[in-house]
C-alpha cells in the first residue's frame, strides 16, 4: 500500500517515471512552445515576402517554359492568349516550391499564390520598363508582341475585360 500512495504523490507533484520508449508530454509542450515562440513567429513574417517572390518567379518561369514549348502565339495578345495555361501552371509549380522550400503554412501559401496573380496581371508592365532586360530571357519577338498588345499602366485585367463577349 505503501508504494501505491508514493507513486499516487510523486503523481501528484509531476514527478511521474516513465518507462523507456514512452512518449512524454512535458518535452511535448515544450516543442510547442517552441514553433510558436518569438523566434519563430520573426522568421514566419520574413517569409511573407519570400512567399509572394516566390509567387513572382513561377510566373516568370512558367511563362518562359510555356514560350520554350510554344513559341509566341500568331496574331491576336501574347499574354492574354496564353493566360490561364500561363496561370494554372505557375499555381502548381508555386506549390511544389512552397513545399521544396517548407512554406507549408496556409498563410504561406495564400501569399505565395497572390504573388503569382499578381505577377500573372502585373508583369507587362516589368516588360516596359525594361525591355532589354527581357529580350535576354524571353527574346525580343515576344517583347515586341507584349509592348505593342498592352498598356505599359494599366493592370492586365483590363485587356480581359476588352475580349469578353457582350
Amino acid at each position: 500500500m505503501d508504494t501505491f500512495n508514493d507513486r499516487i504523490s510523486r503523481i501528484n507533484k509531476g514527478k511521474q517515471w516513465a518507462p523507456d520508449g514512452v512518449v512524454h508530454s512535458p518535452i511535448q509542450q515544450q516543442r510547442r512552445k517552441g514553433k510558436n515562440g518569438p523566434v519563430a513567429r520573426v522568421f514566419h513574417t520574413v517569409s511573407l515576402p519570400m512567399a509572394f517572390a516566390i509567387g513572382l518567379l513561377a510566373i516568370s518561369v512558367a511563362r518562359y517554359g510555356r514560350l520554350a514549348v510554344s513559341g509566341v502565339p500568331e496574331g491576336g495578345q501574347v499574354l492574354t492568349s496564353t493566360l490561364a495555361v500561363d496561370a494554372v501552371m505557375a499555381v502548381i509549380l508555386t506549390f511544389v516550391l512552397c513545399q521544396i522550400v517548407q512554406m507549408r503554412s496556409v498563410t504561406q501559401v495564400v501569399v505565395a499564390t497572390v504573388g503569382t496573380g499578381a505577377g500573372t496581371l502585373t508583369m507587362h508592365m516589368l516588360v516596359h520598363r525594361a525591355p532589354e532586360l527581357f529580350a535576354q530571357l524571353f527574346g525580343p519577338t515576344w517583347v515586341n508582341a507584349v509592348i505593342s498588345t498592352t498598356d505599359p499602366n494599366t493592370v492586365l485585367y483590363g485587356h480581359l475585360l476588352q475580349r469578353l463577349p457582350v
